[in-house]
């Protein structure tokens, strides 16, 4: 299915890129995805990048903050703007919006013009060089991706009925994608199938991410945690050593959970360093932080308040918590 309504080029467009990435956001996550851009753009001078934005929601102003990204020479940014109501109708959830469909329409849209692509979700950020992905030559592996979490690696095993995926379940917010046999085994519509009626006879809990690790089935280059340090803001209201996670070695942090970074209330944590030096360097280093705007925010917005012995503030914030409908 065709989506795009328009395809807008930035930056000269001179020569292949060496690198290309993709995002697939809706409008609350389009500020974290020009920042994820930022952040790779600065780590990274020595490579060419086309970063490929997929949304359905853009305005001038954000636009003219990307096009300042390109004044780079190194960068090149192409928007699609997208009719999303077909994947509207999709099954979603209280944590996943109908954008997390997104990355299969990018998937098989580049197929057509690219023979791997770097998928990444909005809230990864860049500490270090990418160029790893570069040197990538698939032997017809279907990705190079980074093993999930521990305690999801458990649980995997019953929930999909796939003994052979212990340690070796992915996490979808970086793939590193053959779009080469992704176009020849016509994954979106294995993908789609699984989503609304899988093999296990239940709903899928993680959906697109459940059905990938499905298809792949372990057929993948799998890459060190580093990147893909997965990170969870919530470790500071329990007093966790952020060092503990992220590394200098690191090259890709991955911040879960309803707190994110640019959430006002996260921005000053040391974990969240990378954050803050891709937006100060920034075109929107004089833009507003985020505040919260659904219930599962408003709840961590005051634990972190309190936690930050900021106790009027999170008194106040967990008035409106307790108010929120």
């Amino acid at each position: 299915m065709n989506l795009i309504k328009e395809k807008i080029e930035l930056g000269a467009q001179n020569g292949a890129a060496e690198l290309n990435i993709a995002y697939g956001v809706d409008k609350g996550f389009l500020f974290g995805s020009g920042l994820s851009m930022n952040s790779i753009i600065i780590n990274n001078s020595d490579i060419k990048l086309k970063f490929h934005l997929f949304t359905d929601y853009m305005n001038d102003e954000f636009l003219s903050k990307l096009e300042k990204l390109t004044l780079n020479e190194n960068v090149n940014i192409d928007i699609y703007i997208i009719n999303a109501d077909e994947l509207k109708k999709l099954p979603i959830s209280h944590v996943w919006s109908y954008a997390t469909y997104f990355r299969f329409f990018i998937f098989d849209h580049l197929c057509e013009t690219l023979s791997s692509i770097l998928y990444l979700d909005a809230d990864v950020f860049c500490k270090g060089s990418l160029r790893k992905y570069i040197d990538i030559a698939f032997n017809g592996e279907y990705a190079a991706v980074i093993p999930d979490v521990p305690n999801m690696q458990i649980s995997c095993v019953d929930r999909l009925s796939m003994p052979q995926i212990k340690d070796k379940y992915f996490n979808a917010g970086v793939i590193f994608l053959n779009l080469k046999v992704w176009d020849k085994n016509k994954f979106t519509k294995q993908a789609f199938n699984l989503i609304t009626n899988n093999h296990t006879g239940k709903t899928l809990k993680y959906l697109d991410q459940d059905a990938l690790n499905i298809i792949f089935n372990c057929q993948n280059i799998y890459l060190p945690r580093d990147y893909n340090c997965i990170y969870t803001l919530k470790n500071e209201l329990e007093h966790e050593n952020y060092k503990d996670y992220i590394t200098s070695e690191t090259k890709l942090i991955h911040y879960t959970g309803a707190t994110k970074p640019w959430h006002y209330w996260a921005v000053n944590y040391p974990a969240s360093q990378t954050f803050k030096v891709a937006f100060e360097t920034s075109p929107w280093k004089n833009d507003e932080l985020v505040d919260a705007k659904k219930k599962p925010e408003y709840q961590e917005r005051y634990k972190h308040e309190f936690n930050q012995k900021k106790f009027l503030t999170g008194i106040s914030s967990l008035i409106k918590y307790k108010k929120f409908k």
